[in-house]
């Protein structure tokens, strides 16, 4: 089964370059190795240093950079128009129909999410290949990120819940919007191409979720607001029952440069908020480069940097951080503690923020919205892990 390693972050935080980085790494260590970017900035090539137009001519499909190492920049509307053919021609219909002009509707025809599903139709029909061994992939900025990862269970709700009915529902209604000159609702075709499409995805929430094959890898710089919505993320992720094996702070600026001094100061104070949170996984330390990072042998040091001589794919923490999980009306926090009793944790809150202290050690983790508004109604260890319920106050 191949290594899966996602790399999410806020955006210019210096994702694409630790995406490259890492699959080069890959490469270089013996793995046969893609980097997959939907992020629709497509920067992905820009970094490898790639002629535009060489690539263009690809439409979207692995490009081989390096021996061992493809990339492929996923180009929606090629991919719409390959496999989703109905329900584009459908969207780009409706939106000509209604006074947009034929180019116009053809470029904004993409439903919202598109690139999410393509990418996770790769992500499967890669690991059922089998003809890579890792497979990284350079994420769109969070928001996008954290809509990818939930992208499956909302397709398995549409497909179990409201497929059949909307399909069937349209049948009968076929007819008599012609009668009425209602405008064009789609063919059953447009509903055949979702339907395949659901079954061409299948199984890759488990592969998601599995922490034996895939791990998010967090890219943040050492700046305030880049390190709370690295906080986030990182939750949201454990929410989704994903692990994250590494943090990357990119860009940290040298000691000594007067100019710099309090800068220096502004990231050393962050980078040991870094540190303290997201312990027990690592954080990898990136120093700000002298020029831009393009092109393979930049990309090598940037790779020597992150790595040394370990093997990028390695995972490097076992399991979940933590994890929420909903109980009716409750939600409970489930945190592995192992060896610790309960009688030497310290809980305490802080507006959304629960602050768990054993001794000297603290742990600080961002509530979800749905969380941060309940009480903490009691806390205790099962099986090594600490159980941290919420629920209304009564």
């Amino acid at each position: 089964m191949p290594r899966i390693i996602l790399h999410s972050g806020k955006g210019g935080v210096g994702k694409t370059t630790t995406s490259a980085a890492t699959a080069l790494a890959c490469a270089k260590y013996g793995h046969r190795t893609i980097v997959l970017s939907f992020d629709l900035a497509h920067s992905l090539s820009d970094s490898f240093d790639i002629d535009r137009d060489l690539f263009d001519q690809n439409k979207g499909m692995p490009f081989n950079v390096a021996p061992k190492l493809d990339i492929q920049e996923i180009d929606v509307q090629e991919e719409l128009e390959r496999h989703w053919g109905d329900v584009y021609k459908y969207f780009a219909m409706l939106l000509t129909s209604s006074g947009v002009k034929d180019v116009v509707a053809e470029e904004v025809a993409v439903i919202p999410g598109m690139e999410d599903v393509i990418c996770l139709l790769y992500l499967n029909q890669y690991v059922k290949e089998g003809n890579y061994d890792v497979i990284v992939v350079d994420c769109p900025p969070t928001s996008e990120s954290i809509r990818f990862v939930s992208m499956t269970s909302t397709l398995e709700w549409y497909m179990g819940k409201r497929f059949g009915m909307d399909r069937n529902l349209l049948k009968l209604a076929r007819p008599l919007a012609k009668l009425a000159d209602y405008g064009a609702l789609p063919e059953d075709s447009y509903f055949e191409a979702i339907k395949n499409l659901f079954h061409r995805i299948e199984g890759v929430e488990t592969i998601l979720i599995n922490p034996e094959i895939t791990t998010v890898r967090l890219v943040t710089n050492a700046e305030k607001m880049v390190v709370r919505e690295t906080q986030r993320a990182f939750m949201y992720f454990s929410m989704y029952g994903l692990t994250t094996d590494g943090v990357v702070v990119n860009r940290l600026l040298p000691q000594g440069d007067e100019y710099f001094k309090q800068w220096v100061a502004t990231q050393t104070k962050h980078l040991g908020e870094i540190e303290e949170y997201f312990n027990p996984v690592p954080v990898t330390k990136v120093p700000l480069f002298r020029d831009q990072v393009i092109g393979l042998k930049r990309l090598e040091e940037v790779g020597q940097v992150l790595f040394g001589k370990k093997d990028p794919a390695e995972i490097r923490v076992k399991g979940s951080t933590f994890q929420f999980e909903k109980k009716g009306a409750k939600y409970v926090l489930r945190l592995p503690m192992p060896f610790v009793n309960k009688e030497a944790i310290d809980l305490s809150r802080q507006h959304d923020d629960l602050f768990i202290r054993i001794g000297s050690f603290k742990r600080h983790v961002p509530l979800p919205r749905a969380v941060a508004r309940l009480s903490t109604e009691g806390a205790e260890m099962k099986n090594g892990e600490l159980h941290v319920t919420f629920a209304k106050e009564k």
